[in-house]
């Protein structure tokens, strides 16, 4: 490089404007960041102040809907009405059913019943000393606002209740609601600061002016305030460091020679003796330039050297890291699993402590997989890994141990702690919205949990090895459970899971529903109430040289096998060939029962296209239970209505052992509906639930379905069915089921 000789100046010339250019540049930096910090220190505070005063406006706003919400539904409640119209047992109703339906919140002060002249139902129930109480008497059905006189804010809220398809108002229910107490229960404010909220006033005042008599303040923003701090303590210590540095410069600049070559000389002797640490090479610029390059030499040769091992070892721990990653989730995998299982297990035994081992997994997602494809699969899975790791505590990772199967460690977590993490990842689980990646159905999630407490364990190893079993139980209960989807591992269900009996009943029912041996199929008439005719229902059987095996280890080997689909389809298969060979008299016709994980099966509808031939001589059926219908309800209409379209009938399988099948009857895909046999058997109950059923009965007539009534053993309970309202019945006194071949040689 060619300088120009006017250039060249002495070095002292170069240090003072090097050193006043410095000084300037950091006096301008330092003044500037005084200024951007006032400006953002009044900014942030005025800030504070709006978000504030939207967030408190905002928590009032939800919460009066809220609670003008829940108090509409309650509004709704037939036994609202019933009080109104006999109040007799009123005290009673309202401190056991009232207070503890899911209408009552913790949080109410009162909930009262008033008539339709407004005077409260039962005034002795309420303490009209205190002001802030519900009136005896509604003067107004506008929201007002009570003031206690230790500044609490009541809200009272009045509802008409009306007469059912009627305008006529019955009477009105009041609520009392505390709203300090309120707000800070249902709201976690960001920006108000919860202890500074207070209402003040002495008046009842309406609902539209509450604001005028809150108070509250904004929560401090201490990051302003310590920015403004430390740019103070920042200035301090750089004029404390300029002095000291320009003092350090001084001394080398007159040590110019001299400790260039002690410097390199000490940085060579280090680097022989640690050839593997990064050492630092002395920031000062030397004038002589041999010294320079030969420092610059060293220092870049070293430093490429250790660039190199320190990428090679980035490039080892970015394979190490990946091996040990899912490549779908990016969550931990088996093998990082088993590495952290078998660490816990290598070192539980000198550092013990609580464990807890929990299970999640998707249930039919197979049936998923293969409805929407296995794109729609992996989002899945992704969102559930991710759903999960989000709602754990940041030390506890979640591992893809499976296709649909996570798993978590928790160490040191009480069992009340670790089943409320469980709850947490379960309810983001149904919160997700899933339809956004084109499902419609409502999926569901299986949680098995186990739990080891170490100053209980007599055998510590031994109950830790066991812990992913007995999950794995825990979670196979919660599979078959339609509402319990978290389930704790007790000794009950160990022998649950024993109850498949031996090896050679479980190998005998896994060959006989891949291979159709050994399986023999039974028909138990369903008889019409009217006409005498009949159909009859198709029933699994497993019987290899005098084994008998009964249809409830049949159902417990295939629900733990998960071999639903597989099993229905031999089924299907064994009736189109009775089909075939002629063995189902001719103007009969059969009934197919059908599991949830089949129904979703995107082969569904051809299965039973085969039948088609059958249909103009037989009465096919196809039986589906309640759960799966609900669960599923725009899939299965899709799928039920194109069959029913082509000549199947449809039944609901069932009908009274779920919850909701009432709400869903009008859009239920089906033409007949069958009653559980513990609805049969309620029709000698008492007079109250006989009604009931008799009710639930005649409604499903008047909607156009057959009723079958199944378990009608007796003549008077045959009786009791027709006088309900049955067109068909099933039971043991029309007769037991018959195997096919005996069944067609009696006809």
């Amino acid at each position: 490089m060619n300088i120009k000789s006017h250039l060249t100046q002495p070095v002292k010339i170069y240090f003072t404007a090097l050193l006043i250019a410095g000084l300037l540049m950091l006096a301008l930096l330092i003044g500037n960041l005084y200024y951007q910090t006032q400006a953002i220190q009044t900014s942030l505070q005025q800030k504070n102040q709006i978000q504030a005063q939207e967030e408190i406006s905002f928590a009032l706003e939800e919460n009066i809907i809220n609670l003008t919400s829940n108090l509409l539904e309650l509004a709704e409640w037939d036994e609202i009405r019933q009080q109104i119209e006999d109040p007799s047992y009123y005290y009673y109703w309202h401190e056991d059913r009232l207070k503890g339906s899911p209408y009552f919140k913790k949080h109410y002060s009162q909930l009262e019943i008033y008539d339709a002249n407004k005077w409260l139902l039962m005034p002795y129930i309420t303490d009209n000393n205190s002001e802030t109480n519900l009136p005896l008497q509604i003067t107004s059905e506008e929201p007002t606002v009570i003031f206690s006189p230790k500044n609490e804010a009541f809200l009272h809220l009045f509802e008409p209740v009306f007469e059912p398809d009627s305008k006529t108002i019955l009477g009105y229910i009041g609520l009392s609601v505390a709203l300090h107490q309120n707000l800070l229960t249902e709201h976690e404010f960001s920006f108000v600061n919860p202890d500074s909220i207070r209402f003040t006033g002495t008046n009842p005042v309406p609902l539209s002016e509450l604001e005028s008599h809150l108070q509250f303040e904004p929560i401090t923003n201490s990051v302003s305030n310590d920015l403004w701090q430390l740019i103070n303590n920042f200035t301090t210590y750089v004029i404390i460091l300029l002095i000291i540095s320009t003092i350090l410069i001084i001394i080398i600049f007159q040590i110019l020679f001299s400790g260039p070559m002690e410097t390199l000389s000490n940085y060579v002797q280090q680097l022989k003796k640690q050839p593997k640490e990064a050492a630092k090479i002395t920031q000062e610029r030397f004038l002589i330039r041999e010294f320079e390059e030969l420092k610059h030499s060293i220092h870049d040769y070293h430093r490429d050297l250790q660039t190199t091992q320190n990428a090679l070892k980035t490039q080892y721990k970015i394979v190490w890291e990946q091996a040990r990653r899912d490549a779908l989730t990016n969550i931990y995998n088996r093998r990082a699993f088993d590495e952290a299982w078998n660490e816990l297990v290598a070192t539980f035994e000198y550092n013990p402590s609580n464990i807890t081992f929990i299970l999640f997994d998707c249930d039919f997602f197979k049936a998923l997989n293969d409805t929407y494809g296995h794109e729609i699969g992996d989002d899945v899975i992704r969102i559930t890994a991710k759903t999960i790791q989000d709602s754990l505590p940041s030390e506890f990772p979640v591992y893809r141990i499976g296709g649909d199967e996570f798993a978590i460690i928790l160490a040191g977590v009480a069992r009340h702690e670790a089943f409320d993490i469980a709850k947490k990842c379960l309810k983001a689980l149904k919160s997700y919205n899933f339809s956004g990646i084109g499902i419609k159905e409502k999926l569901a999630f299986s949680v098995g949990i186990s739990h080891l407490d170490y100053q209980s364990s007599k055998n510590l190893r031994n109950d830790l090895l066991n812990l992913p079993r007995q999950a794995d139980i825990a979670m196979y209960k919660a599979k078959q459970a339609h509402q319990h989807k978290i389930q704790c591992y007790k000794t009950e269900l160990e022998q649950e899971s024993l109850s498949l009996v031996s090896n050679q009943v479980i190998n005998t029912i896994v060959d006989a529903i891949h291979t159709g041996k050994y399986i023999s199929m039974h028909l138990q008439g369903i008889h019409s109430v009217t006409d005498g005719t009949l159909y009859y229902e198709s029933l699994i059987r497993v019987q290899k040289e005098g084994l008998y095996i009964y249809p409830s280890d049949i159902f417990s080997v295939v629900e733990r096998r998960r071999l639903e689909v597989e099993m229905d389809t031999q089924i299907i298969q064994q009736m189109l060939n009775a089909f075939k060979e002629e063995l189902i008299p001719q103007h009969t016709g059969v009934s197919i029962n059908i599991s949830g994980k089949t129904l979703l099966q995107p082969q569904f509808v051809d299965l039973f296209q085969p039948f088609l031939p059958y249909l103009k001589d037989y009465k096919i059926v196809i039986e589906i239970i309640e759960n799966t219908l609900i669960d599923h309800m725009e899939y299965a209409k899709t799928v039920l209505n194109t069959l029913r379209a082509q000549g199947f009938l449809i039944a609901l399988d069932d009908f009274g052992s779920g919850y909701s099948s009432i709400r869903y009857l009008a859009h239920m895909p089906v033409d007949i509906i069958k009653f559980d046999m513990s609805m049969t058997l309620a029709l000698d109950a008492d007079e109250k639930t006989k009604n009931i059923i008799i009710a639930t009965a005649k409604m499903v007539r008047n909607s156009g379905y057959d009723l079958v009534l199944e378990g009608v053993e007796t003549e008077a309970m045959f009786k009791k069915a027709k006088q309900a309202g049955a067109t068909h019945v099933q039971g043991y006194l029309f007769g037991k089921p018959k195997s096919i071949p005996s069944f067609h040689e009696t006809k």
